[in-house]
């Protein structure tokens, strides 16, 4: 319970290091970003051994409202294309550019039985979705939709709860809550005892989009700059292909 206590707060702040100069630079990130970012932030601090980047992770939508209400945020990294535009064109983000993308699967406990998702709909489970405003949510909604109407409806009804965020929707089949997750097959490396159940030869994905937190005029600090161009880059894309995140078609 006191894992999922902390996983149901909707941001989780990670100090990544500490430094005697310059400005810390505040990374607000989707939660499936959790593995992968510290991983980012540690190579960059090789090249730049004195930098202070504090990541706060959780649910994009969630991120995005407390970045809209004025939370101290100088890069927003969404799950979706949907949630950075969503600052962009409130004037509150600008430069929105893709890192990397992560396709839907479904999680399930190591030792259950099923191979694919009709035997999974057939054995009517209980399903943890995410919340339909959260990038991994509308992802899932649209995954339904794709399916063989009974499928779908099967699936639905096994529905026991809607969660802030992609890590606490997992946490459900870790702790037992639920017999199947939503999530992205990213996540499932770190997942304890879980294993993926592929959503066929082309499952949909969603890419991750990060953009400078403006403010309506706030200029961004040298500090700031110099991580957010790391971030576009090959050294970071490296990071997230070894994390698992495949290449995005263009990069």
């Amino acid at each position: 319970m006191l894992r999922l206590t902390a996983l149901l707060l909707s941001v989780i702040l990670v100090t990544a290091a500490c430094s005697d100069g310059g400005d810390a630079v505040d990374v607000y990130a989707a939660s499936s970003l959790t593995d992968v970012l510290p991983r980012v932030v540690e190579r960059y601090q090789m090249q730049h051994p004195d930098a202070d980047i504090n990541l706060v992770f959780g649910g994009s939508q969630a991120l995005a409202t407390q970045i809209e209400e004025g939370a101290p945020a100088d890069i927003y990294i969404a799950a979706n294309r949907t949630q950075a535009q969503r600052l962009v064109d409130a004037n509150v983000a600008t430069r929105p550019v893709v890192l990397a993308e992560s396709t839907l699967v479904i999680a399930v406990r190591k030792d259950a039985p099923w191979l694919t998702v009709d035997e999974i709909a057939a054995a009517r489970p209980r399903v943890a979705v995410a919340a339909s405003g959260v990038p991994v949510g509308g992802l899932t909604e649209a995954a339904l939709d794709a399916m063989e109407p009974s499928i779908a409806d099967a699936l639905r009804a096994g529905i026991v709860t809607r969660d802030p965020s992609v890590r606490v929707v997992l946490s459900r089949v870790e702790l037992g809550e639920a017999d199947v997750a939503f999530v992205y097959a990213t996540d499932i490396p770190s997942a304890d005892g879980v294993r993926a159940i592929a959503l066929g030869e082309q499952p949909p994905s969603n890419q991750y989009v990060a953009a400078l937190v403006t403010n309506g005029g706030q200029v961004p600090g040298s500090d700031v700059e110099s991580f957010f161009t790391f971030l576009a880059g090959t050294t970071a894309e490296t990071a997230f292909v070894e994390s698992g995140f495949p290449l995005v078609a263009g990069n």
